[in-house]
């Protein structure tokens, strides 16, 4: 059995007391959903031993400790519209949110632990990007995603400017060190590291609907392949990609393309290159996919925003199949 984390804009919509939710996921299916008192409209959560971190994009940004049963149990303000994204650094001892509007990152220090009687949150920094991009999507940085390489390094996907911006973290300050430069008009928006390898990344371009594989080379970091997640061609609407999880084993890359609906597996080879395996079709705009917790390369959760949809496919030496497990949740944005 599995417990599922939801989140979710479901600010104003009854009964939801909260865009915070969890339910039980077994081989026969879910299980009945539980409301979580918590913060509106968390877009990004992680998940820390029994509690919940979130970033509410409502009219008052923010970053919230939840600890169900308890509700919020600390929060803090952040500056700059539109947090989108959550990254808690290894140690467990600091969270970076990536705020789209703002074009900004910000560093939060994590005060006292599980059981601690004063569970603070404290801003120690934030770090504003600059640039653009040919896209008119790309008239300022947008912060998207943040990714530790370790406790000192960050990686940072900027949607506006075409780059992953290298920042290191250290002494409670954030200092941007480097750039690795995407194809113009890529729109960074996710990126996912090789397991247990420093060469290697793949990084999801929302705008141009294609994934690039990214080495670190002598001379810096290298786009080494740009692979199309639409190779029919875009949807009659809008067509952006959006999620991607890399296989345990580094072998297996997937990625989610709203509009087309769909998710695309990569077979990917000891270089990075990936080759597509299958695409399959998903509920209405698959903003989020993400392990099964537990199930980590054998369950595949699937969160379709705009079908108000969670289902689980099964995977199998790569290749996804639907098994029927869905679950109704409104305007799904996280699950895992």
């Amino acid at each position: 059995m599995s417990t599922i984390y939801l989140g979710g804009y479901t600010s104003g919509q009854p009964p939801h007391r909260s865009g915070l939710a969890r339910v039980t996921w077994t081989p026969d299916g879910f299980g009945d959903v539980e409301q979580v008192d918590g913060p509106a409209d968390p877009s990004w959560l992680v998940r820390a031993g029994t509690e919940v971190y979130a970033v509410s994009e409502g009219p008052a940004p923010s970053v919230a400790r939840v600890r169900p049963g308890s509700g919020v149990v600390a929060e803090a303000a952040l500056e700059g519209g539109g947090p989108c994204h959550l990254a808690l650094s290894p140690d467990g001892r600091r969270l970076v949110a990536s705020s789209y509007v703002g074009g900004s990152i910000t560093l939060l220090g994590i005060d006292g632990d599980a059981e601690a009687h004063d569970p603070g949150l404290r801003v120690l920094d934030r770090l504003v990007f600059g640039g653009s991009g040919p896209h008119e999507r790309q008239d300022a940085p947008h912060a998207h995603q943040a990714v530790f390489l370790d406790e000192e390094r960050l990686l940072v996907c900027d949607l506006g400017t075409d780059q992953v911006h290298e920042v290191s973290v250290g002494e409670g300050a954030l200092r941007h060190t480097g750039d690795i430069t995407l194809p113009p008009g890529t729109g960074p928006r996710h990126l996912a590291l090789a397991p247990g390898r420093e060469d290697l990344l793949w990084v999801v371009g929302e705008l141009d609907q294609s994934v690039h594989t990214v080495v670190r080379e002598p001379a810096g970091w290298a786009v080494r392949q740009t692979v199309s997640t639409v190779p029919g061609g875009p949807g009659p609407g809008e067509t952006t990609t959006a999620g991607i999880v890399v296989s345990p084993d580094g072998s297996h890359v997937y990625v989610s393309t709203r509009g087309t609906d769909t998710v695309s597996a990569f077979a990917a080879g000891d270089d990075g290159r990936l080759t597509l395996r299958q695409q399959v079709v998903t509920g209405h705009w698959p903003r989020f996919i993400g392990w099964l917790p537990g199930e980590e390369g054998r369950h595949l959760v699937v969160a379709a925003e705009r079908e108000g949809s969670v289902d689980v496919w099964s995977v199998d030496e790569g290749t996804l199949e639907e098994i029927g497990h869905s679950l109704a949740w409104s305007a799904p944005t996280w699950a895992g």
